[in-house]
């Protein structure tokens, strides 16, 4: 019997992988749909708390509100990226030359006459090509913005008659307030971090554009933008975020000065908010092993790439809340959970 299960356990999650892979282009815009939807509703609750006089918005303008604000958000957010990574692109060339010149002052500067082995290293890592692809990859995530939208809408449209669903479903009252609890759950905590990793990874991006734009760094903005959006991703965002508007300021620039600047600067802000702020704020909302969330980041990051590592951690909250209502399950939510300690809801 447990060869049994354990192989129909490797089907179902051979099947499940293949049909995430497969449906990729359908599921991804879903999924971020989701997570648009989440964004909503955290700035609607946010701006019925705010009270003028004593009184407040109703829940219907305060919903409006947000939305006009996150889709005009978003179309900006599309409108800026889409410019810049032309810009960007044209301007690469520029930048490679100015890698032979750095290398040449290196080499003077060590008592070298010249690099030949390092520049026939460096002339093989085409920095166009890099800025390309990384341009494609952001062209594809905008692409599909329509069907995101799409999708945000269909969510709101069925959002007051989900949990009449999940009652007709349920025969028993005790199954009914397990599950509402446990969906309860599902929507605060993916809420809470949703809600605090956006604010944090806005701080960051304001604090590095401000440290980008002192020194004077070509497309500011857009590497702003880019490090807030990486800033989602577990781990590896905020190194991968830090390094391309570092790298630019040591081409850019004929001193080492505002390399200097950059590179200190925005690390030590990343370090900052990420390591001391974002703790404070997120307190024991996620309780996940932080070797469980790099080996969702790889996992999530292979099947759906950029998008899969941004939606990595809020995927395996949500893994973790399901498997520790469930005794069969409860022992993977107990290995997903940082210290052991798990809340089943019911």
């Amino acid at each position: 019997m447990k060869i049994n299960l354990a192989a129909s356990v490797a089907i179902l999650l051979t099947f499940a992988f293949a049909i995430l892979t497969l449906g990729k282009d359908l599921i991804i815009p879903m999924v971020l749909g989701i997570f648009i939807w989440y964004l909503i509703n955290i700035l609607a609750d946010s701006i019925l708390k705010i009270k003028l006089g004593g009184i407040g918005l109703p829940r219907f303008i305060a919903f409006l509100l947000a939305l006009v604000i996150i889709l005009g958000s978003l179309t900006l957010l599309t409108n800026v990226i889409s410019t810049s990574i032309n810009n960007v692109i044209r301007s690469a060339p520029a930048y490679q030359e100015n890698i032979d010149s750095l290398l040449d002052r290196g080499a003077q500067w060590v008592g070298l006459s010249e690099s030949p082995q390092l520049k026939e290293l460096l002339h093989k890592i085409d920095l166009t090509k890099i800025i390309q692809n990384l341009g494609v990859t952001l062209a594809g995530f905008i692409g599909s913005a329509g069907l995101i939208l799409v999708y945000t809408l269909f969510i709101f449209l069925e959002q007051k008659c989900f949990m009449p669903k999940i009652d007709r479903m349920l025969n028993e009252d005790s199954q009914r307030k397990k599950v509402h609890r446990m969906l309860e759950r599902v929507y605060n905590d993916t809420k809470t971090y949703i809600g605090i990793k956006t604010l944090t990874s806005l701080l960051t991006g304001f604090v590095s554009y401000a440290i980008m734009k002192s020194v004077g760094l070509d497309f500011a903005v857009f590497w702003a933008l880019l490090i807030f959006l990486f800033n989602y991703i577990p781990t590896i965002g905020s190194i991968v975020a830090t390094f391309f508007p570092s790298i630019l300021a040591l081409v850019q620039f004929p001193t080492l000065t505002p390399f200097l600047v950059v590179v200190i600067g925005v690390a030590a802000t990343q370090v900052v908010v990420g390591n001391i702020l974002e703790p404070r704020l997120m307190g024991t909302t996620l309780n996940l092993s932080p070797l469980v969330i790099l080996i969702s980041l790889a996992l999530w990051g292979t099947v759906w790439g950029i998008p899969g590592a941004i939606l990595c951690v809020p995927i395996t909250v949500v893994l973790a809340i399901i498997c520790s209502n469930f005794e069969k399950t409860r022992p993977i939510a107990i290995l997903l959970s940082k210290d052991g300690e798990i809340r089943p809801e019911g």
